[in-house]
């Protein structure tokens, strides 16, 4: 765009659309409480999670014995064992903060954050369990570990981009998000 097409831009006096009105003052309203929003889902993510852990045979926190309801999934293989396990670790995040969260706070959230707030718990708990890899526990393969980052990744990806969706297509009554 050249400095004409700016200025024409700027002294139009055309109105934008109504919807795109709502949404921008949506933004800017819920931009003034973004660290309480920030704060509020992140800990939502870690009560989640700390809630899948009460399943979770690896971390020696599971409620029963052996591979608890992991075991079903065990026995298909060592790939379908880390993809339940990780988009169960990082989506029981994500739901915990679809329930205490306000729809237009997680709209928000993804419109703002959207690959660092996803991408952030999935790479802290990646490098946990790749650490964990170096203590050479039976099963502890880089495939396993990269199957397991890659569901938990797409599974709170999907999730929260068909949240936000609907949230923008029920309130804001367009697909902008």
């Amino acid at each position: 765009m050249n400095r004409k097409e700016f200025l024409e831009f700027i002294t139009t006096k055309e109105t934008p659309p109504e919807q795109l009105k709502t949404a921008a003052r949506k933004d800017i309203l819920l931009s003034f409480r973004s660290k309480s929003i920030i704060t509020k889902f992140i800990a939502f993510q870690l009560l989640g999670a700390l809630f899948s852990l009460t399943f979770c045979p690896q971390f020696g926190l599971g409620l029963v014995q052996g591979h608890g309801i992991a075991h079903v999934f065990r026995l298909i293989s060592d790939s379908a064992c880390a993809a339940f396990c990780g988009s169960l670790f990082l989506s029981s995040g994500m739901l915990t903060a679809f329930i205490g969260m306000k729809g237009e706070e997680l709209w928000w959230v993804w419109r703002r954050f959207k690959f660092s707030l996803i991408l952030l718990p999935a790479l802290l708990w990646a490098m946990l369990m790749f650490t964990n890899m170096m203590l050479s526990l039976p099963g502890e393969t880089i495939k396993y570990h990269l199957t397991w980052i890659a569901t938990a990744l797409f599974a709170q990806f999907m999730l929260m981009h068909f949240r936000s969706y609907l949230y923008s297509y029920q309130t804001l009554g367009s697909k902008s998000y």
